[in-house]
Order: C-alpha cells, then structure tokens, then sequence
C-alpha cells in the first residue's frame, strides 16, 4: 500500500511539471536508412459530419370569432319583485370649500399641581439569628520518619507486536 501512495505521488510530481523546450530535433523511426517508408501503409481516416436542418413551425395566436346560440329568450330589463321594502337613503357629497382661514386663539398650558396616589410600604421588622461561635479543629501535619510498603499485586499486561519485513527492505 505504501509503494503505491509513493508511486502515485511521484507521478503527480512529474505530471505537474512544466515540460521545457528544447530546440533539438529528434530522431524518429522514419530517419532510419533501412527503413521504407513505401512498405507500411496507413488507412486513412477522413471526418465526415452529417449537418442535419430542421424546420420548427411555430403558431402563432390569432383572433377566432365564436357565436354562442342561446336557446332560451332574456327580456331586458326584467322586473323582479322584494318581500320586504325597505326605504334607503342615499346620500350625495357635495364638496364644500373654506375660502378663508379664521384664526382662533388657544390659551397657553399653565402648570398645576396634580395629586399622585403612590402607595407607601411600611416597614416590618424581621428576626435575624445573630451568629454565634462554633469551635473547628486545626488539623496539624504529622511526619513519618520511616515509609511503610504495602505489597499487592498489580495485573499488567504486555503487547507484543509482530515485525513483518517489508517489501522495499
């Protein structure tokens, strides 16, 4: 797997890279003495492109006269009588127009006192506990001039991986 990655990316590499021109001119198969260039022949492959014209008729919308024949005969106008008469005023709107602009005279607002009923909280008095003195230990460190070892056995395990040699070496 690894010789293919490197062998895919050598590849990329080098089909990246710009190929430079040279002015030397190269050697063929047809620059050869013995060979006869009379001896081999090629077929010939010609291109031919069928170019196919079709028409599209496209329709375009035109005017159509159509006669619808009614069978049955409508008088006009047709009288229809109401159960309820209701009389219904209509009004007309007339425009009416003010030539002249009558000035007329607003007194300044002055500032008065207003009354504002804003309720008022009392106070209540609420019991607190007052703190009081709790005794706490002081933990005080204590020294061991000679370490103790206890003894337990701990399961460990041990991977032993398997070395297989590789194609390249």
């Amino acid at each position: 797997m690894k010789a293919f990655i490197v062998f895919a990316v050598a590849l990329a590499v080098v089909a990246s890279s710009e190929v430079e021109s040279s002015n030397k001119d190269k050697r063929s198969l047809w620059e050869h003495e013995s060979f006869d260039e009379s001896s081999i022949k090629f077929p010939e492959h010609e291109q031919h492109v069928e170019v196919k014209h079709v028409e599209v008729e496209k329709h375009v919308p035109y005017p159509v006269e159509v006669e619808k024949h009614v069978p049955y005969e409508v008088k006009v106008p047709y009288p229809v009588e109401v159960e309820k008469k209701v009389p219904v005023v209509v009004e007309k709107k007339v425009p009416v127009y003010i030539e002249k602009k009558v000035p007329v005279h607003v007194d300044r607002p002055v500032p008065y006192p207003v009354e504002v009923k804003v309720p008022v909280i009392q106070k209540q008095y609420i019991e607190v506990p007052k703190p009081y003195a709790v005794h706490v230990e002081k933990s005080v460190p204590v020294y061991i001039s000679k370490p103790v070892y206890v003894e337990k056995p701990i399961p460990v395990t041990i991977h032993i991986k398997e070395h297989k040699k590789s194609f390249w070496g």
